[in-house]
């Protein structure tokens, strides 16, 4: 078998694993949150069902001296904030484990695969490099829908702030009215309200969780009435008038790059589609390219050529506005 196609089968394995290991982890926290959504809970509770769900209590910490250990370090952090991100509702133990995972599961099926240990090495980065790029899509993905989400949140927020309702009443309103992500994230709002965090600062925790623009806006309006006061529900309504606005052009732009995004995706998968190809047609024919030095070197330069024209054509493709 060419090390092209043990290469592949391995990345393979190596994102089945992740996916599978994904899935398991997550299966029993969202069974729990779907059936809290559904029953909901009183209006004196002081904590919500949900709570140990969301920041992982729902199931013992397979790893706590771990967790113990790395608490409070930044590194924990960024974890958790990426995974919170993403929209899973793992421990940052638990996500190590999956990366660990990935790592021995590539390095072993690269080893096995090819008999050498640098194809090894190579299906090991792969590992390490799945989850975070899932991580990283699946937050692109829940932030987008999010901000698809956020004019008609603002609506049926600023109708309930003009039939009377206090501002918390109406967070109430949307986690219960909407779908996820908007309605997990204003419930997670509400929960840390109901433990004791001031508005401002469950609104600035928002912030950190979401990473939006536009939902900063709506969260800096809200800290400033909050403050000041004023008539919160035309800012709400002019906020939702802009973010649409925004989404439109945003829905433009797509459509006009879509050419750009679609070459720099056919710049990174016809080498190695070629690669494939080429070995099944031929085996052997690139072995060298695998085995010898200047081989190898030929392929780390088109490895940072690929790189570099990635970047240039993101560079073309990303418009502010």
């Amino acid at each position: 078998m060419s090390p092209a196609v043990m290469a592949a089968l391995g990345g393979a394995l190596v994102f089945t694993v992740m996916y599978v290991l994904l899935l398991v982890l997550a299966r029993e926290s969202r069974t729990a949150e779907r059936l809290v959504r559904t029953a909901g809970w009183g209006e004196g509770a002081t904590e919500s069902p949900m709570q140990g769900v969301v920041h992982g209590r729902g199931r013992s910490d397979p790893m706590p001296a771990l967790s113990e250990t790395l608490e409070g370090t930044q590194f924990w952090e960024d974890l958790q904030l990426h995974v919170l991100r993403a929209g899973l509702l793992l421990r940052p133990s638990e996500a190590l484990i999956i990366a660990a995972t990935c790592t021995i599961v590539g390095f072993v099926a690269g080893w096995l695969l090819s008999g050498q240990v640098m194809m090894g090495v190579l299906g090991s980065a792969i590992g390490l490099g799945a989850p975070y790029c899932y991580l990283a899509q699946q937050a692109r993905k829940r932030q987008t829908e999010l901000t698809n989400q956020l004019p008609n949140v603002l609506d049926m927020l600023s109708s309930a702030l003009r039939s009377g309702h206090a501002l918390t009443r109406g967070f109430r309103i949307i986690s219960t009215q909407t779908r996820p992500p908007i309605a997990e994230e204003f419930a997670q709002v509400l929960q840390d309200i109901q433990v004791g965090i001031s508005v401002s600062d469950a609104l600035d925790a928002l912030l950190s969780r979401t990473d939006s623009y536009d939902l900063e806006l709506v969260v800096t309006a809200m800290q400033t009435q909050l403050k000041l006061g004023g008539d919160l529900s035309e800012v709400l309504d002019n906020i939702a008038e802009v973010i649409r606005e925004r989404v439109r052009l945003q829905g433009e732009i797509d459509a006009a790059t879509s050419e750009g995004r679609l070459s720099a995706t056919i710049l990174v998968a016809m080498p190695i589609v070629m690669v494939v190809i080429i070995q099944m047609i031929n085996p052997g024919y690139l072995t060298p390219l695998f085995q010898e030095p200047a081989g190898i070197v030929m392929l780390l330069g088109a490895g940072l050529l690929t790189v570099a024209g990635i970047i240039i054509i993101r560079g073309l493709l990303e418009i502010d506005f």
